[in-house]
C-alpha cells in the first residue's frame, strides 16, 4: 500500500503533517512555554493567584516542581478541585498542541473529528498466530531466577514486609497467582502503544496467550523479534503494515492508527499508552496517545485504558504510609545519625523528611528537576486522562511503576549512579524483565476484577503501586539522591 492520505472535512485531500507543538506570534514552536502555560491555566482554575505565582518565577526549569506539586496536593482531600485541575489542564494543553495537515492546523482536541483516512490507505494488518504453551501459571523473572507457586509467593511478601510494593499491589498479585486463567485475557485485546518498550507488557501479554494489537514505528527492530519469536508466544498478535512493512508513525499517521485498530479489533479493547521519547517529542507523544484514547472510548473500539505512572513524581498516599515513613524517619534520624547530623548541618536540605509531621494521606513528591518540565507534563498527561475517565465510572488500569534499570535511565550517568547507590536507602531498583511481568500481572488482574469504588480519585493511583520503596522510606527523594549518587559512583566498575 503507498503512503497514506488524509481527508479534512472539505472535499480536498490533504497529506497529514503530523503533530506539533503551537506556534507562538513569532511562528516559534516552544516547548518549555506550553508545559508553563498548561499548569497555569490549570492551577488558576482552583486558585486566582497560582498564576501571579507562577509569572512571578524567573526560571521556569529549576521552578517548575512546585506548581506541578500543587496540582497533585490540591486534591487530598477535595476530588473536585482534583478533578478541575485534571480537565482544565487536559483541555487546555489539547487545544493549543495542533495537527498540521495540508489545510492547516487543526487543535488535538478537534484533529481526529476533523481528520479522516480513506478507506484505501488504512495499514492492512499482520497476524502471527503464536504456537508456543501458554502460561498456566504467574512467573516472574527476578534476579536471575524465574519465581513461581511458594518462591513467588514469598518474594511478594518480602517486598510487602520491606515497603517496596504496596499491600494492595502484593493482594493484587497473589490473587492473580490464584487465578491463571486471567493471563491469556480471554475475550479482550490490548492495544499496545509503544510495543517495542521496555516497560510495556506487550511481550510478557503474548507469552501469556493474550491477543494484542501492537503500534511502534517502522524503523523499530521490534518487528524483526516479533516474527522471529512466533513460535515462542502462545497469544496472537496484529500488525499494521503498508506494502508488508510493519509500523506506524503516531504524529504523522495518528488518524490512520485510529482507523487500523478499529479495524483490526475483534473484541473489547484495552489501549495501553507506554510510549517514551526524549524532550519535546514525549509531549507530542503523550498529547497524540491521548487524542487517540479519547477518540477511540468515544466510538466504543476502547472499553479501558491502561497507563505506568513513574515513581519520580507526586502522589498522595494513604496515611499508613505516610505514618511508617515518619517512624522511619524518627528511628533513622536521631542525634546520633550521622544522616541527621548532615540533614541539620545543611539546614534540611540533605535527608529531609518524606512527609510533614502529622497523620492521614499526605503528598509524596520525588520530582527532581533534572527530569524537566517536558518529562513531568507528558507524564501526567496521562494521570489526566486516567482522572477523566475514573470520574465517569469508566475502566482504567494506572499502576504506579518501580524504578527499574532501563536502557533510557542507564545511558544517563548520573541517574545510574543514582540507581547504583540507591538500595542504601532501602530504594529497590527493578530489572526491566521483572518490572514487565510484575506490570503486566497488575494491569490482568485490573482487567479481570471489578473496579472498585473509591473515596478520591487519587486512590486509585496509590491503589498497585510499586514505588521500590520510595513512598515509606524515612527521605524525601531529591535530598537523598546526591548520597546515592555518591555511593553509586564510588561503586562503579565493582
Amino acid at each position: 500500500m503507498a503512503a497514506p492520505s488524509i481527508q479534512g472535512n472539505a472535499d480536498a485531500t490533504t497529506t497529514a503533517r503530523g503533530v506539533e507543538f503551537p506556534a507562538d506570534a513569532s511562528g516559534r514552536r516552544s516547548t518549555g512555554s506550553l508545559a508553563r502555560d498548561v499548569v497555569a491555566e490549570a492551577l488558576s482554575s482552583i486558585d486566582p493567584n497560582a498564576r501571579r505565582r507562577m509569572d512571578a518565577s524567573k526560571n521556569w526549569r529549576k521552578d517548575y516542581v512546585s506548581p506541578f506539586v500543587e496540582m497533585v496536593a490540591c486534591g487530598v482531600n477535595n476530588d473536585s478541585a482534583y478533578r478541575t485541575v485534571s480537565s482544565t489542564a487536559l483541555h487546555t494543553l489539547q487545544s493549543r498542541m495542533v495537527g498540521i495537515t495540508g489545510r492547516g492546523e487543526i487543535p488535538m482536541k478537534d484533529y481526529l473529528s476533523e481528520v479522516r483516512v480513506d478507506d484505501a490507505n488504512v495499514p492492512d494488518t499482520e497476524t502471527i498466530e503464536g504456537t508456543g504453551e501458554a502460561a498456566t501459571e504467574l512467573a516472574i523473572p527476578y534476579r536471575g531466577s524465574v519465581l513461581r507457586g511458594a518462591a513467588l509467593a514469598g518474594q511478594i511478601e518480602k517486598w510487602r514486609a520491606e515497603g517496596v510494593i504496596e499491600p494492595s499491589t502484593a493482594d493484587k498479585l497473589l490473587e492473580v497467582q490464584q487465578h491463571p486463567e486471567w493471563l491469556s485475557l480471554p475475550g479482550r485485546e490490548v492495544a499496545v502503544l509503544g510495543i517495542g518498550s521496555e516497560m510495556g507488557p506487550g511481550n510478557v501479554l503474548l507469552s501469556w496467550g493474550a491477543t494484542v494489537l501492537a503500534v511502534d514505528l517502522p524503523s523499530s527492530k521490534v518487528w524483526a523479534r516479533m516474527r522471529e519469536q512466533a513460535g515462542t508466544i502462545a497469544g496472537t498478535l496484529r500488525m499494521p503494515t503498508y506494502d508488508g512493512e510493519a509500523g506506524i508513525d503516531l504524529l504523522t499517521q495518528l488518524p490512520e492508527t485510529r482507523a487500523w485498530i478499529s479495524a483490526a479489533a475483534q473484541a473489547p479493547v484495552t489501549l495501553g499508552t507506554y510510549l517514551y521519547a526524549d524532550g519535546g517529542t514525549h509531549v507530542k507523544l503523550s498529547s497524540a496517545s491521548d487524542a487517540l484514547a479519547a477518540a477511540l472510548f468515544d466510538d466504543g473500539t476502547v472499553d479501558a485504558l491502561a497507563y505506568l505512572a513513574t515513581p519520580m513524581d507526586t502522589f498522595v498516599v494513604p496515611g499508613d504510609v505516610h505514618a511508617e515513613s515518619n517512624e522511619a524517619f524518627e528511628k533513622a534520624n536521631k542525634v546520633t545519625s550521622v544522616r541527621g547530623a548532615l540533614g541539620r548541618l545543611t539546614m534540611g536540605k540533605g535527608f529531609a523528611r518524606n512527609y510533614p509531621v502529622g497523620s492521614g494521606p499526605a503528598v509524596h513528591d520525588a520530582l527532581v528537576t533534572q527530569q524537566g518540565p517536558n518529562y513531568t507534563l507528558a507524564k501526567r498527561v496521562q494521570r489526566w486522562r486516567a482522572t477523566e475517565e475514573l470520574a465517569k465510572g469508566r475502566r482504567v488500569s494506572i499502576n504506579v511503576a518501580p524504578a527499574t534499570r532501563t536502557r533510557s535511565v542507564l545511558k544517563n550517568k548520573a541517574l545510574a549512579a543514582v540507581y547504583k547507590g540507591a538500595h542504601h536507602f532501602g530504594i529497590e531498583i527493578f530489572d526491566p524483565e521483572t518490572s514487565q511481568a510484575l506490570l503486566a500481572a497488575l494491569l490482568v488482574h485490573d482487567l479481570s476484577t471489578e473496579q472498585p469504588t473509591r473515596d478520591f480519585l487519587w486512590e486509585h493511583e496509590a491503589d498497585g503501586a510499586s514505588s521500590g520503596g520510595l513512598w515509606r522510606q524515612p527521605y524525601i527523594p531529591r535530598s537523598a539522591l546526591p548520597a546515592a549518587a555518591a555511593i553509586g559512583m564510588a561503586l562503579r566498575g565493582k
